[in-house]
């Protein structure tokens, strides 16, 4: 041993956002001149730092470094003691390193962020919300879930009442609020609530504040419509007693005097032949000509224009939308979900789970209106984008027709221009709203410079967006909540013009690193430019 160490103190503690030290001594026992290079090992490693870390000494001197520590605050840096040690590297006698052991306490801290999603309700009988809970601290959190109103006029339901989150994640409550009283007529009546979410042992709350608007079963029109038809019948009655004919018999006259019945006159001619029934031996078989009547089409005769269920054909390719057939008469063709004012089928409750892809006739989804927004704010000389016009949340015909465009033009510049992977017909149908295409929307735009390791931005939101659409495989329950909330957090973006931010943290550099692998790039955790053509291009995992 050419050396003798010490660590002063062994036992530091230090909190999340704050600094603490401690300081190394380290004396040449040898007899030649030694240096000796420092370095960190263990979780500290990547926020702290020794100063200077390399230290020359002659036989016998002694020479000192300082560590710094300075963990950030954040929901990564998890509470309790942890292991860490500084390696001391001789450089002329290099089986003389040693590692000095020590143990640095991080104290926890509690931060807390909730949002009600959305925080304004409508509905006649009742209304529905989420509650999102983030745990921003380090520390596990169990918090509690309870809705009120001040002037006690609503009831509210929330499932679950409790919630457990580990430091870093997020979970979710389900609010139903209905109105004590119904309210038949009259105009709308606002009622205000609040929605308290209380951290276990502590007496303060984070307090949510959210409106319900409460509408009148019957709205003022139907009333004004009712008085007035109501109105109506009672004139008619008025005037059909107060002015009803009178029907006078002549039976007793003629009876009296003797004279005999008139006989209607006819004008000598035979009755005509009552037509046969239907169905009988006189009926017309099919394909044969109703007398009078113009020739039906015949099983043998030819089809109608585009096929031989009766509806309009394809021209070059693009679908008809109520036009005429070859020879010049009207053809009809049965309506498209969301097809220029066709109207669309029954939606279930947007809290049931639909799998992605989305196709026309999906039921409305949140995921497919932020699709339809991100359409609608491309550049006006972009000959994909979404115009007017278009129905929320659901693949109409102009939302179809915006998607197989945009599928087009990826493929298109990922082909000729090697812009991107070109893959996002690998798992995506042409026009339909699938994973491929979902990663591509949530990652246009983003350059690698905005999205650094460590950094906080609405471009780093739309990463993990991304990376959540082309992660998830089969969505459960709560990845779609996870995905919704994104979905709403870029209709915000585009209608609000409001950014929810987010940190590039080391969770988001683990999951980087697995799409990486899966798409066959080097896992380095940081969204480079390849990883972003990528992601453009529709690769998922």
């Amino acid at each position: 041993m050419t050396m003798w160490t010490s660590l002063d103190p062994s036992e530091v503690t230090v909190e999340p956002g704050a600094r603490a030290g401690a300081r190394l001594r380290v004396r040449n026992t040898g007899d030649t001149v030694e240096e000796y290079r420092l370095s960190l090992v263990g979780k500290p490693s990547g926020w702290s730092r020794v100063e200077p870390d390399v230290l020359r000494l002659y036989p016998g001197s002694e020479g000192t470094a300082e560590i710094s520590f300075a963990p950030p605050r954040s929901s990564d840096v998890e509470a309790g003691p942890v292991a860490y040690g500084i390696r001391v590297d001789p450089r002329e006698n290099a089986a003389a390193r040693d590692v000095v052991e020590g143990r640095l306490t991080i104290t926890p801290f509690t931060e807390t962020r909730a949002e009600l999603l959305p925080p304004a309700l409508l509905g006649r009988f009742r209304g529905r919300a989420r509650i999102a809970v983030d745990n921003l601290g380090n520390t596990p959190l169990t918090a509690s879930l309870v809705a009120r109103d001040e002037a006690n006029r609503l009831t509210f339901d929330v499932r679950p009442n409790a919630v457990q989150i580990a430091p870093g994640r997020a979970a979710f409550g389900e609010l139903v609020v209905r109105p004590q009283a119904v309210r038949w007529t009259g105009a709308e009546e606002s009622h205000r609530f609040t929605v308290a979410v209380r951290r276990a042992g502590d007496d303060t709350a984070l307090d949510l504040d959210g409106t319900f608007d409460q509408r009148p079963v019957f709205g003022n029109w139907l009333v004004v419509v009712g008085g007035l038809l109501l109105t109506a019948v009672i004139a008619f009655v008025v005037l059909w007693f107060n002015f009803s004919p009178k029907i006078v018999s002549a039976a007793k006259e003629i009876r009296a005097t003797g004279a005999p019945r008139p006989v209607p006159q006819g004008t000598g001619e035979a009755l005509p032949e009552a037509p046969p029934p239907p169905g009988g031996s006189g009926a017309p078989k099919p394909g044969g000509k109703a007398p009078g009547g113009p020739p039906p089409l015949t099983d043998g005769g030819p089809p109608p224009p585009g096929g031989g269920d009766g509806q309009g054909g394809d021209q070059g390719g693009a679908p008809t939308e109520g036009g005429q057939d070859g020879g010049g008469a009207p053809t009809e063709e049965a309506p498209e979900p969301g097809d220029g004012g066709n109207e669309q089928p029954p939606a279930p409750p947007a809290d049931t789970p639909t799998p992605p892809p989305w196709v026309p006739g999906s039921p409305r989804d949140v995921i497919v209106e932020f699709a339809q927004e991100r359409l609608a704010n491309m550049s006006s000389t972009n000959p994909c984008r979404l115009q007017p016009g278009w129905s929320p949340g659901v693949i109409d015909t102009p939302t179809r027709n915006a998607l197989a465009c945009y599928q087009d033009a990826v493929y298109k510049d990922g082909v000729e221009n090697q812009k991107n992977s070109a893959a996002i017909f690998e798992t995506d149908d042409r026009g339909t709203l699938g994973r491929a295409t979902l990663t591509s929307l949530w990652a246009q735009g983003i350059s690698a410079d905005e999205v650094p390791v460590g950094g906080t931005s609405w471009e780093t939101t739309q990463l993990m967006a991304a990376f959540w659409a082309a992660y998830n495989r089969e969505y459960s329950p709560t990845d779609f909540q996870r995905a919704r909330v994104n979905a709403q957090y870029g209709i915000d973006h585009f209608r609000l013009d409001k950014d929810e931010t987010s940190r590039y943290s080391s969770q988001v550099e683990d999951k980087i690193r697995a799409y990486q692998a899966a798409v066959g790039l080097p896992a380095t955790g940081k969204a480079d430019a390849a990883t972003l053509k990528m992601m453009v291009g529709g690769s998922v995992m």
